[in-house]
């Protein structure tokens, strides 16, 4: 009853919002469900208020692989508004933004009992809860060249930001992204922070942030709090270099390239036995700070007659060996917008990943197990690699409703060799209001 309340309360401050404000240029009635309301939603954001309404979910069916055969499913509710501050109050060059965020729903890694690295419903994740996702304020300055944003921000709405068409969570910069650093936060968690962004032309982006990394977003209390309550344990820096190119006849790429410290303090996934952590009684140390790097690339191969076309990407992930068991994530792939001249919105997917465990704690399996006879205890799977790849077809089957069945194959779950291999079937479906 309260989770329903909080977002009847959160739309009744949109709409209300929305409603002190009288139309509009550009607005794409086409991509909603509800259309243009006769004209009045496109009223509102030629005044500078805009809104989304979405509803998103994912469900999957182990076919092989797993300890048993099931399904799960995995839903997210979520509601944004959007105001441009200089066309409703005069305020030049700034945006104010909230977003709120609902999940619910199952992972079929846990119900078919099939661990992988990552997993495979992207959607899944940080508790059945209603979250206080967004709640920023964007200043732009000196003719659009430097922006500043601060309040409550997810990391991955500005850094590695990546096309996500696939519903494994290796190739969607939403979760992906939270293994480049334990304070990395992303949706629909967020953290208090400030961005600062600084473009010379129009393909350059210099961007640095700093985001607190109280532990205390993780838990379902804090759900639509402002303010997270307990202490600050760190501050995540992020610096990223992005070049956006354009190659004529609707040919473009972009580039990021970034890095990330985080000086709050964090145990590491192997005690100073060098045997992993929980196996023996051993204590565990601590590093103080951690880093991690990052390349993302996407590129729009040719376009076709219905717009859109091949668009290729390749992202690398390497977080801190000694404090992530995810030593490394890389991922290639592709889709083609409008692949049939009759079905142009539809889309084809196609992606290969290579999830790497952790060095450190591969060499403290190996450590333990090569010594276990001394330890008296049971040797341990040695982790390594798991491989996985998906196809999908996404269909636009209405101005506003998608529907994208999947196939994964993964090789090697967990990184373990002797782990048997999988198959997920999957079914996107998404509603935008």
């Amino acid at each position: 009853m309260k989770k329903h309340k909080a977002i009847a309360y959160t739309l009744g401050i949109l709409a209300s919002l929305a409603g002190a404000v009288v139309h509009a240029e550009g607005f794409q009635a086409n991509h909603y469900i509800t259309g243009d309301w006769g004209g009045e939603r496109a009223k509102l954001a030629d005044e500078g208020v805009t809104f989304k309404l979405g509803y998103f979910s994912e469900g999957a069916k182990n076919t092989s692989g797993g300890n048993r055969h099931t399904t799960a499913y995995a839903d997210q509710f979520f509601l944004g508004g959007y105001f441009d501050l200089d066309k409703l109050v005069g305020w030049r060059g700034a945006e104010f933004k909230v977003e709120v965020t609902n999940r619910n729903g199952t992972l079929i890694n846990n119900e078919a009992g099939m661990p992988f690295l990552l997993q495979s419903q992207q959607i899944y994740g940080r508790g059945t809860v209603t979250r206080l996702t967004q709640f920023s304020l964007t200043q732009h300055l000196f003719a659009d060249h430097l922006s500043i944003k601060a309040g409550r921000l997810y990391p991955d709405a500005d850094f590695f930001a990546m096309s996500c068409a696939f519903q494994n969570l290796t190739f969607c910069s939403g979760g992906s992204s939270n293994y480049i650093n334990s304070g990395w936060y992303g949706d629909p968690l967020s953290a208090l922070g400030v961005v600062a962004a600084f473009t010379p032309d129009e393909h350059w982006y210099f961007k640095a942030g700093s985001y607190n990394t109280n532990k205390d977003a993780l838990s379902k209390s804090h759900g639509l709090r402002l303010w997270p309550s307990g202490g600050w344990t760190g501050t995540m820096l992020v610096g990223e270099v992005e070049y956006k190119a354009d190659y004529g006849d609707g040919i473009d790429g972009d580039y990021r390239i970034g890095a990330i410290r985080n000086n709050g303090s964090a145990s590491k996934i192997y005690n100073q036995a060098g045997f992993p952590v929980g196996l023996t009684p051993d204590p565990v140390g601590r590093v103080g700070s951690s880093h991690a790097f990052y390349v993302n690339l996407e590129q729009q191969v040719f376009r076709n007659a219905s717009g859109g076309g091949l668009r290729l990407f390749a992202s690398l992930i390497r977080p801190d060996k000694q404090m992530s068991q995810v030593g490394e994530v890389l991922a290639v792939g592709g889709f083609i917008n409008g692949a049939f001249p009759s079905r142009p919105n539809d889309r084809i997917g196609l992606a290969f990943a290579r999830n790497a465990v952790s060095s450190k704690l591969t060499a403290a399996q190996l450590l333990y197990n090569r010594l276990q006879p001394v330890v008296d205890a049971a040797p341990v799977g040695v982790q390594r690699h798991e491989y996985l790849v998906e196809l999908n077809y996404n269909i636009a089957l209405a101005p506003g409703i998608e529907v994208m069945p999947s196939i994964q194959y993964v090789r090697h779950p967990n990184g373990l060799a002797n782990v048997a291999n999988a198959t997920v079937l999957g079914v996107q479906f998404s509603l935008n209001f």
